[in-house]
């Protein structure tokens, strides 16, 4: 067998049974990747959101599931894409990538959770809910998301669970409503092949990118906790073929159905979900009681997508510390519960420091703060593809030095599908990040700047981290009762 260029992580924490069946590991990708609160931006794109999500589906998707489901299936360490990139390229390239995986879903949280309170503000009082008391909402929220965090992986599988039902049924109303409202009204877009296929395809290319591919991100996240899986090795695979299934048609039923409803111009990104199940249903008494259902139920998937997300992203930073990758803090686990109370108490004090100084600063500009607050949700988003390109790179990497390694799953194909399976992948992931930071065609030097600025600090703290993680490692090895000056030996494998 080729030589490794890592020691595989150390597998802790490991609950006495398994948590995860494979029912369980589906509805959790669900929950994860089918979010309600990509719906409108997604249709907001417009018809040819179709056409683009059919071919991200087939150009990025597919290859990306293919991958995930072999170094899953092959590697089934606790950290999922942390113990890969460690394995591949060794423990720097492994803490910039937990320290990036980590970091992102600490800047998602608070904005998923403003969107949260502002809905509760709009569905109950009439957009007048003084704007402090929103903030106190979503800082309640990011605790309560801490509290799922460190009770157990059983209860945000539940969690999970319950997200994932109800958003399936929201996104079965909306394609109801949009059915009934066709009917009565006819689309309210008009669907032809031209209206379908862009005819200005790069500004629409530039545009939709990044949209779509943020929408088909996070199989990895079961891997994270694949030592709590029944049998990973079987179950990996499986799971990304039904979920990916499930959430390619569900996105597209949604952005059909809300179409159908509402002209694409017209879509709001924060209210287009209530919007389009209102007028779609009719202003009847039975149908205002069923969208203030579907209403409170998208509430609690606003909060239920972000259970897997921090729990996967706090599995990986813990695992990641374990080893050295990261400060100790983030690896302090509960005393009999064994969850990564460290790095989710962290995650926890990130938002609430995010969330404090988003207000500080509305109060500051009077208003303009929802430029500032877009340009750090895409500052997150383009801190959110990096460590997918590094994993798709490692696939590559881990072929070729780890030939011998059993491999229950394995993409078909030689050499040259390996190429094109890692190769095409990458460089979407790149453009959409790109994309992210500067669109040629709708450009700000205050956006621009303002994301590259915010790397900058990233980088820096990441490289600190990376300069300190051969003490750290040595100082965890001792702990371990191993030998310090053997355990980084192949942790600065090069990229080749």
């Amino acid at each position: 067998m080729a030589a490794q260029t890592d020691r595989p992580p150390a597998e802790v924490g490991t609950p006495s049974r398994p948590a995860f069946r494979m029912f369980d590991m589906v509805l959790f990708s669900v929950a994860a990747m089918l979010l309600l609160s990509q719906l409108t931006v997604t249709a907001a794109v417009g018809p040819t959101a179709i056409f683009w999500t059919v071919l991200i589906i087939a150009a990025f998707f597919v290859p990306y599931g293919l991958v995930t489901a072999e170094l899953g299936s092959a590697y089934p360490d606790a950290g999922g894409i942390y113990a890969w990139v460690v394995r591949a390229f060794g423990n720097r390239w492994g803490s910039r990538v937990s320290w990036w995986y980590w970091v992102n879903v600490g800047l998602w949280v608070p904005s998923v959770y403003l969107m949260f309170s502002g809905a509760i503000s709009s569905m109950f009082f009439d957009g007048e809910l003084n704007f402090w008391v929103q903030i106190a909402i979503t800082v309640t929220l990011i605790w309560i998301n801490y509290w799922v965090n460190a009770r157990s992986l059983e209860t945000g599988t539940w969690v999970s669970n319950v997200g994932a039902g109800i958003t399936i049924a929201v996104i079965v109303a909306l394609a109801v409503a949009g059915g009934i409202y066709a009917s009565s009204n006819g689309s309210a877009t008009e669907w032809t092949v031209s209206s379908v296929l862009p005819t200005d395809a790069l500004p629409a290319f530039i545009g939709a990118l990044p949209i779509v591919i943020y929408n088909f991100l996070g199989f990895e996240l079961m891997s994270s906790a694949s030592t709590q899986m029944e049998n990973p090795k079987r179950d990996v695979p499986r799971t990304i073929a039904i979920a990916g299934v499930l959430i390619g048609g569900f996105y597209l039923i949604a952005t059909v159905g809300m179409q159908l409803i509402v002209p694409a111009d017209e879509i709001s990104e924060t209210t287009g979900l209530i919007d389009a199940l209102q007028r779609g249903l009719g202003d009847s008494a039975i149908a205002h009681v069923v969208v203030n259902a579907l209403g409170i139920g998208a509430l609690f998937c606003f909060f239920a997508c972000l259970v897997p997300w921090t729990i996967g992203a706090n599995l990986a930073a813990a695992e990641s510390a374990q080893q050295g990758d990261l400060p100790k803090v983030f690896a302090r686990k509960h005393p009999t519960r064994g969850t990564p109370v460290g790095a989710a108490m962290l995650c926890s004090v990130v938002g609430t420091v995010f969330t404090v100084g988003y207000a500080a600063l509305f109060s500051l500009t009077d208003g303009a703060i929802d430029d500032v607050f877009w340009n750090l949700f895409a500052f997150s988003s383009v801190i959110f593809l990096l460590p997918y390109i590094v994993m798709m790179l490692a696939f590559r990497k881990l072929r070729r030095i780890d030939p011998e390694r059993p491999r229950p799953y394995r993409v078909p194909g030689g050499a040259a599908m390996t190429w094109v399976i890692t190769w095409v992948p990458t460089l979407l992931l790149g453009a959409a990040a790109v994309f992210f930071v500067w669109n040629p065609y709708d450009y700000s030097l205050a956006v621009t700047g303002s994301i590259l600025l915010g790397l900058g600090v990233t980088v820096a703290v990441q490289e600190y981290f990376c300069a300190k993680s051969p003490q750290w490692t040595r100082e965890r090895a001792l702990e371990r009762g191993e030998d310090p000056d053997t355990a980084r030996q192949f942790a600065d494998a090069p990229l080749s």
